[in-house]
């Protein structure tokens, strides 16, 4: 092969390294790096320069931005000019100090009930295509892009549930979720959808689910992406809720997150309903859930401690509790199954349960065990 012939394949093979979606600004990044170098006629990159490159830049961007542009920085180095900027380790210090103190904005997260009296109340005349992105975004922990993309093979009806897939996403990790046939308070959720399904006018030439909404009527004009950046607004502006700007396009997301933690899903649940690769957004919702900090609350003040059926009933999300080879009495108050084992066998089956903590209390003195 020749040097030319292998200098294009390594080229190919690098540019392979970048990501797809976001190719363009890794790009530009670098373009502004580099032409930054020449107004200042520095022709080496070291860690020296990238130190005064960002640190001009902390002068007017927020912490977060700093990162986002020294990770690109990073591969786009790596590719073109084979610079190895990880090891720039007074640079990544320099990044940590400013994030210290740091506290990024947070798009603002609707409660259950919120939720509920919108879906309830709200006319469907004006807002029925609402209140399905609402459904399908809160369901799914659905980025706006995500709804955007969306398209009508995406969901299926299986007569008791919708079946969507969510294809494409930010960290190419496809999933599904289900909109269940559910008739709480009233709202049927499923039938919310279908209502607004079969408004869909035969002439659309397009296959994107979400098309636009008008007095009562479906258009074939599909919805821009922006749009869905505002719909947690105007649900925030119909409930009266303050600082509607702060309930801003990733509030569906967060709040499906949030509601999911506070339900006593565990950290793995989180990672799979939100396609998250990393556990640290998902202990991060776990973190910040009441119903965690109740339950440490309870422990801390000895609240779930000595009372086994308390304890059982603040911490079980079951749908079959405990069974056993046993002669049993169940507690139809706390949904608890207590269990007195006699004999030689003591094999306990817990079956369809999340979230348990279970407590055993050996007795040393019994010469049985």
């Amino acid at each position: 092969m020749e040097n030319f012939e292998l200098e294009d394949a390594v080229k190919e093979v690098m540019d392979g390294i970048l990501p797809k979606k976001s190719r363009k600004i890794y790009e530009a990044q670098y373009d502004t790096f580099v032409k930054w170098c020449c107004q200042r006629k520095l022709e080496n990159v070291n860690e020296d320069v990238l130190l005064v490159f960002f640190a001009e830049k902390s002068k007017t961007l927020s912490s977060s931005t700093l990162w986002a542009h020294y990770s690109m920085l990073k591969t786009m180095l790596n590719v073109k000019r084979n610079i190895d900027v990880s090891k720039f380790y007074k640079l990544s210090a320099f990044l940590k100090r400013k994030s210290e103190g740091y506290k990024p904005k947070k798009a603002k997260v609707l409660t259950l009930d919120q939720i509920d009296k919108f879906l309830l109340e709200a006319p469907d005349k004006d807002f029925l295509m609402i209140k399905v992105a609402l459904i399908f975004g809160v369901a799914g922990a659905c980025r706006g892009k995500e709804l955007h993309e969306l398209t009508i093979s995406d969901v299926t009806d299986m007569d008791h549930a919708l079946l969507v897939n969510v294809r494409n996403t930010k960290n190419n990790v496809d999933r599904n979720f289900i909109i269940n046939n559910s008739n709480k308070n009233g709202i049927d959720l499923i039938e919310v959808c279908r209502k607004y399904m079969a408004l869909r006018k035969p002439e659309t030439t397009h296959s994107r689910f979400f098309v636009r909404y008008e007095k009562s009527q479906c258009t074939v004009q599909a919805i821009g992406k922006n749009t869905f950046g505002k719909i947690p607004q105007k649900v925030a502006e119909y409930l009266n809720l303050p600082n509607s700007t702060l309930y801003t396009g990733h509030c569906f997301r967060r709040t499906s997150a949030s509601l999911l933690a506070d339900s006593g899903a565990s950290i793995d649940v989180l990672k799979r309903h939100g396609g998250w690769k990393s556990a640290s957004v998902a202990e991060g919702y776990i973190e910040n859930s009441i119903n965690t900090k109740k339950i440490v609350a309870d422990s801390i003040f000895g609240l779930g401690v000595g009372n086994s059926t308390e304890s059982a009933s603040a911490h079980q999300v079951c749908g079959s509790a405990v069974s056993a080879s046993s002669a049993s009495s169940t507690s139809s108050k706390n949904n608890i199954v207590q269990n007195t084992i006699d004999g030689a066998n003591r094999l306990l089956n817990i079956v369809n349960c999340s979230n348990v903590n279970i407590h055993v209390n050996i007795n040393t003195n019994n010469k049985d065990l």
